[in-house]
This record gives structure tokens, sequence and C-alpha cells, in this order.
């Protein structure tokens, strides 16, 4: 039901048009199709999870730090992990450096760096910065960022919204890319093989893998 009144909104916002509106909601109706495992935590990092409301938000992946810390919101204890809430203002969080965060996002600017995303954002705006690990849902926000995938399964979809993804040197991966409402571009040392899709490419032997999605919108891919 948020998925329908945020793109009720959309049309009333002037965002979407009524006939792409009713696209979107059929998709949304057949529900989201089954993907590889995606990757799993690293083990020792404890879990952190994250709520941000009409907030902005940096997270910042620190190497040597144990434990999460905060500026702005609130840091609890939530079983063997964390929880972090945000809302209406503005929070700083500096996590262990390639910890995994789960990210659950509501109108909210979020700036992520050195860590891997898991989680959904609606109506928000995210940027990255060498994430190292993607497993993400973003509906009516956009997505731009840097990543660096070694290994793993990874996935990323977007309904109504552009994403602008950037591999670092270092990267190895397949990339699988659905563009269903939109247009694809990608940049860079790609080596293109056929398959089914609006994209497919490797770089180096492809050891991690990329699984993007997008219903409706742009996906633009630089190595």
């Amino acid at each position: 039901m948020e998925d329908k009144r945020r793109i009720l909104e959309m049309v009333r916002e002037g965002v979407l048009s009524p006939e792409e509106a009713l696209e979107l909601l059929a998709v949304l109706e057949e529900g989201p199709r089954p993907e590889a495992p995606a990757a799993s935590p690293a083990p020792g990092h404890p879990q952190i999870r994250i709520l941000a409301t009409g907030a902005n938000l940096e997270v910042r992946g620190l190497g040597g730090l144990a434990e999460p810390e905060a500026e702005g919101g609130a840091l609890l204890r939530e079983g063997e992990g964390y929880v972090y809430r945000v809302a209406f203002g503005e929070g700083a969080l500096r996590v262990p450096e390639g910890a995994w965060v789960v990210l659950e996002a509501k109108g909210s600017n979020v700036e992520l760096s050195r860590v891997a995303l898991k989680g959904r954002a609606l109506g928000a705006n995210l940027e990255g910065e060498a994430l190292v690990g993607l497993d993400l849902e973003v509906v009516g926000g956009n997505l731009e960022a840097s990543l660096l995938l070694r290994e793993g399964g990874h996935r990323l979809s977007v309904r109504a919204g552009n994403a602008e993804l950037r591999f670092l040197p270092g990267s190895d991966l397949l990339l699988e890319a659905h563009v269903r409402l939109g247009q694809v571009e990608a940049e860079g040392p790609w080596r293109r093989v056929a398959g089914p899709g609006s994209f497919r490419g490797f770089l180096g032997e492809g050891r991690a893998q990329l699984t993007a999605r997008v219903v409706m919108g742009n996906l633009e891919l630089e190595a």
C-alpha cells in the first residue's frame, strides 16, 4: 500500500504520467522475481540496522572501528547488533569498514561510504562511495554510487527512479541489467556477452555477480 500511495503522489507532483503510473502499478502487482542469494554479511561485524525518515544522514565505514558510533538520532543495542533511528533531522553514523548496513529510508537523503548496503529506500536519494556490497530496492528515488565488487551475489531493484553506478578499479564481476521502461548506458572496458536483458558484460573474470533491474527509469554504468 505504501508503494501505491507514493506512486499516486508522484502523479500529483507531475513526476509520472497516469499511463506510466498504471504501468508501474501493474509491475508491482507482479511481485518480486526470484533472485540468486545475495552476499552474506562479513563475519566479525555486528549487524547494523538503520531507520531513517525525512532525514539527512551520513554513514561512513572506518578501518579499526569495532563498534558503531553515532551523532544525532538514537543508537541502541538490538540482540547481537545495533539499530540506529533518525527522523526529520541530521544524523551521522560511523561503522566498521566493510560492514553490512541494513537501511530502511523514507523521504531521506543518505550518503554512505566504505560499507556494504542492504535494504529499501522509498522516496529517497542515496549516494554511495566505494561500496563493497549491494542488495537494495529503490522505489521513487535515485542511487548514485561507486562500487568495488570482487565476490558474492549482489542485487539492485529500482522502481521509478534512476541509478548511476561507477565500478572502481579492482572490481571483478558479471553484470546483468534489465531495464523495462528506460535506457541503459555503459561506458568502459566491459566484455559484452550475449544473454537475456538490456545489458550483460564482464569486468575481469566475473567472480562477483550483480543483477540490476529497473522498472521505470535509466541505468548508467561506468568502469
